[in-house]
């Protein structure tokens, strides 16, 4: 019989941070397994899905965003689910994804950005910030917004809770001797205790096994995979929003 595959080999295999011989491997299981498959496919619409927060024009300022009919929803979500199953299990009928689990209601955030939500009513005070470059315009706009939001918050006197998740080329802004924003950082985190800041391992062991030293800075953890820590998020209550 074979072994379950962990949440973090799904994880890490559906956010591309998987190499390519076990990659390889858990492909040719998808052909015979389709409890897998839709595991695989599960994760995949959940990574669609937070792929509309900007995938969506931006909103205008002061205009209400009405929530995307929940069919038109899922079929968007759905369609890249479609695209990896095709060819591997050769007939294989995708199942209804219609879950509470998917539900999702996209909402805006502030300066037109485009959150996404597991709930009815995207949370303010409860937000992930995404990065996944190291292009230095991105790294200051995640950190600019992230003062903006965690300021606002105070101001208008709630707690708000916010992470900010980095893989690929992103973990560079978290990253001992290598982030230009070293000093900001370790301000941020000394005035907001809310703020966290969260590392790909998947990222790291790829980066090791090309022969880079990784270090984080001190006020930064690591989390099994990227995607792992956004889904987990958005299943709390989070509101996501990449950068």
């Amino acid at each position: 019989m074979n072994p379950v595959v962990s949440d973090e080999i799904l994880h890490a295999f559906v956010d591309g941070e998987l190499d390519v011989d076990d990659s390889e491997k858990l492909i040719a299981r998808m052909r015979e397994d389709t409890a897998l498959a839709q595991r695989i496919c599960t994760l995949r619409s959940l990574q669609n899905m937070v792929r509309l927060a900007y995938a969506e024009p931006p909103v205008s300022a002061g205009r209400k965003t009405r929530a995307a009919p929940r069919r038109q929803f899922m079929q968007r979500c759905a369609y890249g689910c479609l695209i990896l199953v095709a060819g591997l299990s050769g007939g294989w009928a995708l199942r209804s994804l219609e879950s509470p689990a998917l539900a999702s209601v996209p909402a805006p955030l502030v300066d037109g950005f485009q959150a996404v939500s597991l709930t009815r009513e995207a949370d303010p005070n409860r937000v992930i910030l995404h990065l996944d470059s190291a292009e230095p315009q991105r790294m200051e706009a995640v950190l600019d917004r992230a003062e903006h939001l965690l300021d606002e918050a105070e101001r208008e006197g709630r707690t708000m809770q916010l992470e900010i998740v980095a893989n690929s080329h992103g973990i560079n802004l978290m990253r001992a001797g290598v982030s230009p924003h070293a000093a900001r950082i370790a301000r941020m985190t000394q005035r907001h205790t809310n703020l966290h800041w969260v590392a790909c391992s998947q990222t790291i062991a790829r980066f090791t096994g090309e022969g880079q030293h990784v270090e984080l800075l001190p006020t930064a953890r690591a989390a099994p995979t990227a995607i792992g820590e956004i889904v987990t998020r958005l299943q709390q209550g989070w509101t996501y929003v990449r950068v």
